[in-house]
């Protein structure tokens, strides 16, 4: 493969191990100065070669989806996510587009899993690629997150009813049938819910309250995919309708968005504090990147 003999050339050159050597090292590294051309096979390299969750931050939307484009060549085998930004702007009253939600989402809770014990670690690094009015904006602080994100097991006793208000305090929807992810749906002693990150939704089927079957399906055809041991619920929103109760300033028949997240969760927070401590972040251009942060 050509991408391989050009990352094979760029690890062969001593000036790349003793980047790596100093990566790893956890040295503080000043600007790398690399010409456009050479920055994504670099970092191609490096997140092969060091393993650890990689964030690409960009200037611009348009430019994070070309440099997540060209790294489909770089680094077909990586775990490649695109954080982007809200489509409203920070001072819109107006909820986020259900793409951007669940694909925040995902990235969300791919690097959440790096900070709860017993959780396993994705199969592959993830490797991010973010403008920054999408780290900018805030989402829910990593501490909330956490503390909102369990695992179901085959055999857990559980009332339905209890799991039922919790999925809707953390941002579940519910429907009829399960449709795309953040949804979850209830038939008698059967539970489906999509979780943001799943690639299918997942079936739920109790005996009393104990959970008797656990499988993933095809939402179109409802058949059975894979039977599953276990399955991790995370958030299904960046905030948690469930902090609503004793809140004076919700208008009455209003519903809740993202713009509400500043109230909801108070502490600022963004895509960086769910970084593990030893995530590496590039940035694509440092002194573009600083004027859109400082006109946003």
């Amino acid at each position: 493969m050509a991408h391989k003999t050009v990352l094979n050339t760029i690890r062969s050159s001593d000036a790349y191990q003793e980047l790596l050597a100093d990566l790893r090292d956890g040295v503080a590294l000043p600007g790398l100065g690399l010409s456009r051309s050479a920055r994504l096979p670099i970092l191609a390299a490096l997140q092969q070669d060091l393993a650890v969750p990689v964030i690409l931050l960009t200037h611009r939307a348009d430019r994070a989806l070309t440099q997540l484009d060209e790294l489909g060549f770089w680094a077909p085998e990586a775990l490649r996510q695109h954080f982007p930004e809200p489509n409203p702007l920070f001072y819109e009253s107006a909820s986020w587009g259900a793409v951007v939600r669940r694909e925040r989402m995902k990235a969300l809770t791919g690097l959440a899993a790096y900070h709860l014990p017993g959780i396993p670690k994705p199969a592959r690094t993830p490797l991010l690629v973010a403008p920054v009015r999408a780290v900018m904006a805030r989402t829910l602080p990593r501490r909330d997150f956490l503390l909102n994100t369990r695992m179901l097991k085959l055999g857990k006793v559980i009332p339905i009813d209890q799991l039922v208000r919790r999925w809707v305090d953390i941002g579940y929807q519910p429907c009829d049938i399960v449709v795309e992810p953040g949804q979850f749906s209830r038939r008698g002693g059967i539970l489906d819910i999509w979780p943001p990150v799943s690639a299918f939704p997942v079936r739920l089927e109790f005996f009393g309250d104990e959970i008797d079957t656990l499988r993933n399906f095809n939402p179109a055809t409802q058949r059975t995919i894979e039977n599953l041991k276990s399955i991790m619920i995370s958030p299904a929103r960046e905030y948690l309708p469930g902090k609503t109760e004793g809140i004076s300033w919700l208008e009455e028949g209003r519903e809740l968005n993202e713009f509400d997240l500043p109230r909801l969760h108070p502490a600022p927070a963004s895509l960086l504090d769910y970084l593990p401590r030893n995530a590496l972040v590039f940035i694509d251009d440092l002194e573009s990147l600083a004027n859109a942060a400082s006109d946003i």
